[in-house]
């Protein structure tokens, strides 16, 4: 069983407890309003003091959480630390008003699924009511007269033990031993109670995590078959051309490159999020996969093509989108599949609405297909093709730097060019001998990639 996943129960179990502490201010609310009414009719200024030290407490725990976060293993000794305290404030408030109150902090223990943690509650919910008793006492929030009874109803048994007797005129202890130690020990008649939802709750929670690594088995199984199709299909590309399967997995690299590089910018955050990035990478190989369409002919020629074969290489974009719809469309993931279906269909799309075969503008055209775009010109440039040498690094990063907000979005290119030193790096790792470099001053546009 993975530990993260049961251990980030726990986070699900401080949210839930820190709820349980902020609902203690209603409580207050209500005391409040029924002291209005002459229900409970108390100190006014005890009440304000109570209440201000259970704000501090409730403020100092939520500033915790927002710094720590829910997931660190010590949040719940910190949450159920201030429900004890916020607990036994209130029963010095309110005394045997609310007596049943003192178990709340074992039945939020239990949450945990920890008898340990289940016991340290209790016991230090003990050391709270012992200490807030005599505090009640002191304040004159406890009833004089149930002293009095608690001591009569017992002075049989104090016959029986004279040396108990100095404790029945001293009413702090007596408090202690008759009023504060019963309602010990009915937290005590709870604890079985307690220790058993605690092991039903670690029993459904190890079977319903048991159940999402099953699920995330089958996910990643889900997976590797997407994968298995891209490079299949990737194949069939790479024996038909062997540029272009060259061209396949750089551009599957510079994508990965730069969605790091925008996602450390913080750039389109809302819709570049981890798993889009992730699935934009693994999609990337499929962008060229309508090209399977087209003749040898054509995508093997050497030198430049007609204007006649140009318009035929660029219907891959729509093969692409076709074979997307016609291959995978049955995988779940429909989000993979529009990933896969923009970045085949709109990689040639220019950010100034003269591209093709849509002629979309801006960010009318998806992200990845924007990102895909910058990848695939940029290794057009640097790779020898039939009809080019490759270009320097130089003379690349002049002409892509040329169509900044006209073939390129101008953040995504920005992302390439303001980290060119790392990306050089990475290129150089690729291809540590670089042949057929040629300085010149002709583009290989309107050529297809």
């Amino acid at each position: 069983m993975t530990d993260s996943l049961y251990y980030k129960t726990d986070e699900v179990s401080n949210k839930l407890n820190l709820k349980a502490l902020l609902f203690i201010t209603v409580i207050f609310v209500f005391i409040w309003i029924m002291n209005l009414l002459g229900i409970f009719i108390n100190d006014t200024q005890l009440f304000w003091k109570a209440a201000i030290f259970i704000g501090a407490i409730i403020i100092v725990v939520c500033i915790y959480f927002r710094i720590a976060g829910f997931s660190r293993p010590e949040g719940k000794y910190v949450l159920l630390t201030a429900l004890i305290l916020t607990i036994n404030i209130t029963y010095v408030y309110l005394t045997y008003h609310i007596t049943l109150v003192l178990i709340f902090p074992l039945i939020f223990a239990a949450l945990y699924r920890s008898k340990k943690v289940l016991f340290i509650t209790y016991a230090i919910n003990v050391v709270g009511v012992f200490i807030s008793t005599p505090l009640s006492y002191n304040y004159g929030l406890c009833d004089a007269n149930a002293v009095l009874t608690t001591t009569s109803t017992v002075a049989d048994f104090i016959e029986k033990f004279p040396t108990l007797k100095p404790i029945t005129e001293t009413p702090v202890l007596n408090l202690e031993l008759f009023y504060a130690l019963p309602r010990c020990l009915i937290m005590i008649g709870v604890i079985p109670l307690l220790t058993h939802i605690t092991v039903v709750i670690d029993r459904q929670t190890k079977k319903l995590i048991e159940s999402q690594e099953t699920n995330l088995r089958l996910s990643r199984e889900q997976q590797n078959t997407q994968q298995k199709i891209i490079f299949s299909l990737s194949s069939i590309i790479e024996s038909r051309d062997e540029v272009t399967g060259e061209h396949i997995h750089n551009t599957s690299d510079y994508v990965s490159f730069l969605t790091e590089k925008l996602q450390q910018k913080g750039e389109f955050k809302e819709v570049l999020t981890p798993k889009y990035a992730d699935l934009a990478i693994r999609a990337a190989p499929l962008h060229d996969v309508g090209k399977i369409k087209i003749s040898d002919a054509i995508l093997c020629k050497p030198g430049r093509l007609t204007p006649e074969e140009f318009e035929k290489v660029k219907l891959h974009t729509v093969f692409g989108k076709n074979i997307m719809a016609e291959i995978i469309g049955d995988i779940q993931d429909s989000e993979y599949l529009d990933i896969a279906t923009q970045m085949a269909y709109c990689h040639h799309e220019r950010y100034d609405g003269t591209g093709y075969p849509q002629g979309l503008k801006g960010e009318d055209i998806p992200l990845c297909a924007r990102i895909m775009a910058v990848a695939d010109v940029l290794d057009a440039l640097l790779s020898k093709r039939h009809y080019k040498e490759a270009y320097s690094l130089e003379k690349s990063k002049e002409i892509m730097s040329a169509e900044y907000g006209k073939q390129f979005d101008p953040v995504v290119l920005s992302a390439l060019l303001d980290n060119w030193d790392e990306f050089v790096g990475l290129y150089t790792k690729k291809r540590s001998s670089a042949a057929g470099i040629v300085e010149n001053n002709v583009s290989p546009y309107p050529q297809a990639s």
